[in-house]
């Protein structure tokens, strides 16, 4: 190519060059303007859809988190869980789906017996006309009909007043029939339980519930929050084989199972990982439903973690067959033993990844309460027996939304006490209403609050 030299051109003909250049330079800068601009603009929507993408994640890890229930989880999968070849058959930690799994008998509707029968005849053919001799067999139809509503029935009870002669003291007579307060009967005030009226009647049931509970040697516990005139409250719950407790409070600190439990409680609390629990006592069973779920939540996200999930896993399902074989309590000891240094072998391992430092730094906070189950036949090592109790007071919060104050408390956490005790006993909860409702041993309007004022 032949290079061109300044001096076959002209001063005008250099000029114009220059002119030319410099205008082009001029279209180049706007050019890069506009893309700067651009660029601004487009790095602007990114911004706003990484808030986006943190809200959504924020918002579903609500949902979807290691401490959510096994019932709320959403398979990250097409695949039915129950396709997969899962070893552990007892511990879902793949996010279930609802409905009758493959294999399992269905469940139906139990069949009532008849109050009475009704023989439904016809005497000619609808069609024809012809007369039927007789008929060829019989379709039943069960019908379950609620009966026409009755009028009120008012009684007028003359309760007579005495006084002693020999101590002076007056006294009135009672009927079981007869309320000591109001204008409503036994009835109306069992069949519209959700009333301050049945919680003051069955509070001495309630304490009765809870000192039930302070004796036992073992006890669920766990907690949700639930809102009081719109602000922060929590409803906890307490449960054993044969009783269930809640109690609404201010507080998610230690005083409260202090205060329900009792400062000395000797048994084991069966809990999750909340700080309360060690704070109130040493002698726990730390779930494994919830550090299952929390170690396959990790792996799901992070490689290295997949080596203690799988661990954690392995010895769950290992120490569930073991435990089957009814070892002696020398074995059990052993045993014990042997998995407490595995975990310690498992938390001393050097990581890299955050996530992971974190999740083994959850089992070494909780080192000596994973393992009580091995040594105690009768403790179990999930929580899901108070986690099933909260279900209840779980839906009632979405139904009512918030609590208006200190009475609303007392009659949540008496009523819901009561009913979820009775049926675990298999009792008849209108009739055990009736019942405490009858002995006339209502407290006075001025205790139906909360026993305690907590210190939030």
């Amino acid at each position: 190519m032949e290079s061109v030299n300044a001096d076959d051109f002209t001063k005008e003909e250099l000029f114009s060059r220059l002119l030319q250049l410099e205008q082009r330079v001029e279209e180049l800068e706007q050019e890069n303007k506009r893309k700067d601009k651009k660029i601004d603009q487009l790095q602007e929507q990114l911004d706003q859809k990484d808030e986006r993408i943190e809200e959504l994640e924020t918002r579903l890890r609500k949902y979807e988190n290691p401490h959510t229930p096994p019932s709320k989880r959403r398979s990250g999968t097409d695949e039915s869980p129950t396709s997969q070849d899962d070893e552990d058959e007892n511990v879902r930690t793949d996010g279930g789906t609802p409905g009758r799994k493959d294999g399992h008998d269905p469940e139906w509707r139990v069949t009532a017996d008849p109050d009475k029968e009704i023989e439904v005849s016809r005497d000619c053919c609808p069609e024809c006309g012809e007369h039927f001799d007789e008929s060829v067999g019989v379709s039943p139809r069960l019908v379950e009909e609620v009966p026409d509503p009755q009028p009120p029935e008012v009684t007028q009870y003359n309760r007579h007043c005495y006084q002693c002669d020999s101590c002076g003291t007056e006294t009135v007579a009672t009927h079981p029939d007869c309320p000591d307060e109001g204008q409503f009967g036994v009835n109306v005030i069992s069949q519209a339980h959700a009333t301050e009226r049945a919680a003051r009647a069955g509070r001495c049931e309630y304490e009765q519930i809870r000192r039930q509970i302070q004796q036992a040697e073992i006890v669920h516990v766990d907690e949700t929050g639930i809102k009081r005139e719109g602000e922060q409250a929590w409803i906890w719950t307490f449960r054993t084989r044969k009783h269930t407790l809640y109690a609404v409070r201010e507080s998610r600190g230690s005083d409260v199972p202090a205060e329900v439990l009792g400062e000395d409680f000797a048994g084991t609390v069966i809990c999750d990982g909340w700080t309360a629990y060690p704070a109130f006592s040493s002698n726990l069973q730390r779930c494994w439903a919830h550090l299952l779920r929390e170690a396959e939540d990790v792996a799901s996200d992070h490689e290295e973690a997949e080596p203690v999930h799988r661990y954690l896993k392995q010895m769950f399902v290992g120490l569930q067959s073991w435990l089957e074989t009814d070892p002696s309590p020398r074995e059990r000891a052993q045993m014990h033993r042997s998995c407490q240094n595995g975990l310690r072998s498992l938390v001393e391992r050097s990581v890299t990844d955050e996530a992971v430092a974190t999740l083994l730094g959850k089992i070494e906070g909780g080192i000596d309460h994973w393992l009580t189950f091995v040594g105690e036949p009768a403790v179990s090592p999930t929580n899901n027996a108070a986690e099933n109790a909260l279900r209840e007071p779980v839906v009632l919060r979405k139904i009512i939304g918030t609590l208006r104050n200190d009475r609303g408390m007392f009659v949540h956490e008496t009523i819901l006490s009561l009913l979820a005790t009775w049926r675990q006993q298999g009792r008849n909860p209108y009739e055990e209403l009736r019942r405490v409702v009858s002995n006339n041993e209502m407290i006075s309007r001025a205790h139906a609050v909360p026993a305690v004022e907590t210190s939030g």
